[in-house]
């Protein structure tokens, strides 16, 4: 019936996925979070009486987001509206679960609960605020390997490098917003499925900051490199505009090494000592 009700949006937010890279995700996540439902099911404890006053606080803020949808009328982007009654359309799912459930249940599938903000397309002042970040801080890495390598550089501006043959503008689109919202993404699952202790799942999030800055800073450094010392003509070199994936995939292996290094240092600790 929820689905029902919010069909339109959720048929925006399809097409949104569909189409839009940066949100190409959404479409799993829902899978992913009743598969963890799932896999939980036969761990549930016994059946507790719902403390229904939890409810109102999600409900009563579903309830304001989507009367500020209704009342505000054109969006500068679909993210912008869309981002507001998918936001409500969790927060009811909450309302629901908590309606009609017990703290015991709740607490068993929690995850599954609150992965669904990933439902959520990220709001354009969101965007513009997390490339921003990445370009700035991926130009600041990038120059520091050009320095390193010995290539003579000169950076009138922070996002502007200006090599002996070519002059490079780290634009938005080098932020890598899209790469890191996935390794975010897995990070948060990985967590999940293989590590018990709270700070470790904590620790191998947090990574991906500083992982997604380096892969950036690599990238811009590595078309720095090939401009200097094969021709200018590389910035029209494949591994600049259909590089991400390979870069991607190297960010890969510092991730699954810091993943395996945690899940093999929780192995060999007591059960109790991981539960903290």
């Amino acid at each position: 019936m929820l689905s029902l009700a919010f069909s339109k949006s959720l048929y925006g937010l399809v097409q949104l996925a569909l189409n839009i890279e940066l949100h190409s995700h959404i479409i799993l996540i829902p899978v992913v979070s009743v598969y963890f439902a799932w896999i939980k099911k036969d761990t549930l404890p016994a059946a507790s009486p719902p403390r229904k006053a939890l409810a109102i606080a999600p409900g009563l803020a579903a309830a304001a987001l989507l009367i500020c949808s209704w009342t505000t009328g054109n969006f500068e982007a679909a993210e912008d509206a869309l981002a507001l009654t998918t936001l409500a359309y969790v927060l009811l799912i909450i309302t629901a679960a908590l309606f009609l459930n017990g703290p015991n249940t709740l607490k068993k599938q929690l995850f599954s609960l609150w992965f669904l903000i990933f439902l959520v397309p990220m709001p354009l002042v969101i965007q513009d605020w997390v490339n921003t970040f990445f370009q700035y801080t991926s130009a600041e890495v990038s120059h520091q390997m050009v320095k390193s390598a010995n290539i003579p550089i000169f950076r009138p501006h922070p996002l502007t490098f200006e090599l002996s043959t070519i002059e490079i503008y780290v634009a938005p689109s080098c932020s890598g917003i899209r790469s890191s919202l996935v390794l975010l993404i897995t990070s948060i699952v990985a967590g999940e499925l293989f590590l018990q202790s709270k700070w470790k799942r904590w620790l191998l999030v947090f990574f991906i900051i500083p992982l997604a800055i380096a892969r950036n800073g690599f990238r811009i450094f590595t078309i720095s490199y090939l401009c200097v010392n094969v021709g200018p003509h590389m910035i029209g070199h494949w591994i600049h505009h259909k590089g991400g994936p390979f870069f991607f995939g190297l960010s890969l292996i510092p991730f699954f090494a810091l993943l395996y290094w945690l899940w093999k240092k929780e192995k060999k600790q007591p059960v109790a000592a991981v539960k903290d």
